[in-house]
Order: C-alpha cells, then structure tokens, then sequence
C-alpha cells in the first residue's frame, strides 16, 4: 500500500456471526479506541435525508481537505513536537499505575486484571504530539497527554472479571489515574 495509510475497525455488538473478539495482543496494536453513542433524535433526522441509499455519492460534493503528501508532511512534524524527560516520565507513570494501582492510590485499581503495554506508553506519547500539533503548540505539555488518554487507554486497561460483574466504566478507572497521577 501506498504512504500514507491507516486502518479502521469497527466492533458491532449486534452482527457478531463469523467474528471473533480479538486478543489483547492484537487490539493493543490498534492507536485509539474511539466510542460512537446512537445518534440523537435530531440527529438522525438528517441521517434519513442525507444516507446514500437515496442519494448517490456525488449529491455530497465532497472534495479533500488533505493530500497525501501534507499527511506525510504532518506526521513529519507531530514528530518534531519538542519534550521533556518530565513529560516522558508523566506518560511512563500513567501507564505504570495501571499496572501498579497501589502505587498511585487508585482505589479502582482493584478492578484491573491487566495492565496497559509499552505500546500504550508509545501511544500517549505520538498522539500527545499530534494533539499538540493540531492545537498550534509547538512543545508538548500534560494536557495534551491527558486530551489523547481515554482514546488511547481504553482498550488497553483489561478488567477482572469484578470489574465487569460490577459494571465499572473504564472512563471513570482512567478519571482516576488522570487525577492520581503527578505531573513531575
């Protein structure tokens, strides 16, 4: 495939004849996890009038925002988003707390049967950068860190099997290590 590209995935909890549920290794390689709630009534008003099967493609005048070389010139600068070590080791002990709740005084960390990868470490650091670059920062700072956790965090942090009898929400686990962990 040609530079740049990306994957999508999508998790549909109705259509699920065929499919299975991915190993932990492997939706660890995925960079976000992003949710989608129904849309509202409004909403779907417009979904009515606008869905392809009553249009065709070219009623939407759609047209890129993007080449592919400025992706690839993006990515190029994400890159150059200037850091410190303190923010690295902010990004590291995020991560670590969620191997290591007692540490950090997450009192939800009892519901943790499986910590985040290093892989979760290497993508808080690049999407903390993008975020940065999207928000016209040049160096990056904790809350680009925290705006990009949840989308990162969420598939990475596996509950036992409590956590799950218990309905806890993920979110409100990574509210807390959001608001446990020191900034250095």
């Amino acid at each position: 495939m040609e530079v740049p590209f990306f994957v999508l995935a999508t998790q549909n909890p109705i259509e699920t004849l065929g499919t299975y549920t991915l190993p932990e290794a492997q939706v660890d390689r995925f960079l976000f996890k992003l949710l989608m709630d129904y849309p509202s009534k409004e909403e779907e008003k417009k979904i009515i009038e606008q869905n392809v099967t009553i249009n065709i493609f070219e009623d939407y005048k759609l047209s890129p925002v993007l080449s592919p070389n400025r992706i690839i010139e993006l990515q190029q600068l994400t890159k150059k988003i200037a850091h410190t070590d303190k923010i690295k080791e902010y990004i590291v002990n995020i991560v670590d707390s969620t191997r290591h709740p007692d540490k950090y005084s997450i009192k939800m960390g009892k519901y943790i049967e499986l910590g985040s990868s290093p892989r979760a470490s290497i993508s808080l650091f690049i999407a903390a950068k993008a975020d940065a670059l999207l928000k016209g920062d040049t160096f990056l700072k904790p809350q680009h860190v925290k705006n990009i956790a949840y989308d990162v965090l969420r598939h990475r942090i596996i509950l036992n099997y409590t956590g799950q009898a218990e309905g806890i929400k993920i979110e409100e686990l990574i509210a807390e290590i959001l608001a446990k962990v020191p900034i250095p």
